[in-house]
Formats: C-alpha cells, sequence, structure tokens
C-alpha cells in the first residue's frame, strides 16, 4: 500500500476526528443552555413541574441528536445523504404507527404548560362533568359527583370545547318563582329572602325581574351569584318556599 495515500488516509481521519471532537463539545455546551433556558422560561410562567423537566430534557436531547447528525455526516460525507432519508422512514413509520399515542402525549404537554385546568377543578368535557384529580401526559382523570372515575385523552382538550366551572370564583344561578299575579308583591320581600341566604354573594346584588304574568300567574325570575353553584341554587329554592308557601318555586 502507498505510504503517502495511509498517511493521507491517516491526516484526514485526524482532521475529521477533530472537528467531531468540536462539534461534540459544543453540542454539549448549547444543550445544557437549551435545557436551562427552556427549563426558567416554563417555571416563570408556572408550568407543572413535571412539564417543566419533561420539556427541558427533550430541548437538551434535540440539540444532542443535532449534533450526533454533524458529527455523523462528518464521517460518513456521500453516505449520509442515505443514512438520513433511511432514519427519515424509520420515523414515519413509526410516527403513523403511534399518532394516536403522540397526540394525547403532546396534548397532555399543552395541558400542563398552558394550565387551562388545574388539578381541583370541575370541568366539562366530552359530556362527562367532574372533578380533576390527576393530570399526567395521555391521560386525565376526572371524579364524577356520583362517585365514577372518567378517564379522558388528552387529545380532546385539543379538538373538544372544555368548560372550567370553578374557573371564577362565583357562578350565576336563576330560580323561577311563580304566584298568584291577584296578590301584589314586593320585588324586596324576594330581595330580601335572597340576600339572607349566606351561601349567595353579595355583590353582585340579587336582582328580581318580572318576566310575564298568564292564566292568572305571575313569574319572576331571581337571579344571584354564589361560590357553590348547586348549593347557592338549593339554598335560594329553600329560602324561597319557606318565605312564599304558597308560591311555585324551581330552578332554571
Amino acid at each position: 500500500m502507498d505510504p503517502n495515500l495511509v498517511r493521507d488516509a491517516l491526516l484526514d481521519y485526524a482532521i475529521r476526528t477533530l472537528w467531531a471532537a468540536v462539534v461534540v463539545v459544543i453540542a454539549i455546551v448549547i444543550a445544557r443552555a437549551v435545557r436551562g433556558t427552556t427549563m426558567r422560561q416554563l417555571t416563570r410562567h408556572r408550568a407543572h413541574a413535571n412539564a417543566t423537566t419533561l420539556l427541558g430534557n427533550l430541548a437538551q436531547l434535540g440539540v444532542i441528536v443535532l449534533g450526533v447528525l454533524i458529527v455523523l455526516a462528518i464521517y460518513t460525507q456521500g453516505a449520509f445523504g442515505w443514512i438520513l432519508t433511511s432514519l427519515s422512514v424509520v420515523g414515519i413509520v413509526i410516527g403513523l404507527s403511534l399518532q394516536d399515542i403522540l397526540r394525547n402525549f403532546f396534548a397532555g404537554v399543552w395541558v400542563l404548560v398552558e394550565r387551562p385546568f388545574r388539578i381541583g377543578d370541575t370541568i366539562d368535557v366530552s359530556g362527562y362533568t367532574g372533578l380533576v384529580e390527576e393530570i399526567s401526559f395521555r391521560t386525565t382523570q376526572l371524579r364524577t359527583a356520583d362517585g365514577r372515575q372518567v378517564i379522558v385523552p388528552n387529545g380532546d382538550f385539543m379538538t373538544k370545547p372544555v368548560v372550567n366551572l370553578t374557573r371564577f370564583p362565583l357562578r350565576r344561578g336563576v330560580v323561577f318563582l311563580t304566584l298568584d299575579a291577584a296578590g301584589e308583591l314586593s320585588t324586596d320581600a324576594v330581595k330580601a329572602a335572597i340576600e339572607s341566604v349566606s351561601a349567595i354573594a353579595r355583590d353582585p346584588a340579587p336582582s328580581v325581574e318580572l318576566r310575564r304574568v298568564i292564566n292568572g300567574k305571575a313569574r319572576y325570575q331571581v337571579t344571584f351569584w354564589a361560590p357553590d353553584y348547586d348549593a347557592g341554587v338549593a339554598a335560594a329554592v329553600a329560602a324561597l318556599r319557606k318565605q312564599f308557601p304558597e308560591a311555585e318555586v324551581r330552578p332554571a
């Protein structure tokens, strides 16, 4: 074998190795910086701790993978295109076979980062209403009022409306009061009966509105706000029935 060819091959290999070492060092430094920056930004936005750690690690892994591909390109040169094409085909096959799992996974990351609801909130999604007990990367677990556990794929939160029933401190309640129109009724008396209920908020103040008079019956709409919707409605109905035993009282 020609010594010159051997020398040139060794020199070329040494140069590639040097460049590969430089790339590895730079990739490690950048990967750590990207991970730290990602985690600080997510922590600043109060993202879930699990999502913060996961996304920080994924960002770091992405930089490392890019560094590995560059090193691979340095050593393989002409064959790198074929290797990259093979990896792309494998990635597409895996992505298609796991698309539902990946969709739920990334939706779970979105839920943990954006926090449209939190553990302890009561939400309505896909026809189910329940208390959020656990949020994982693939599913969210709800506990319904009748003691059932509902496991919702996180992908549903990206494609279906989600109602957070406890996002705001107060919810509006409406109760209808129907009385004989022959008698006179002071709306102040109705307000006084409602305002005496501790489960109903004082601000905004309750309101009473005459909606219609038909067949000798007057129908009033009583509107109020309460921290606990069910407790507020039940208490309002009980107070009105006590104050007006002859009336028909029912929630909206």
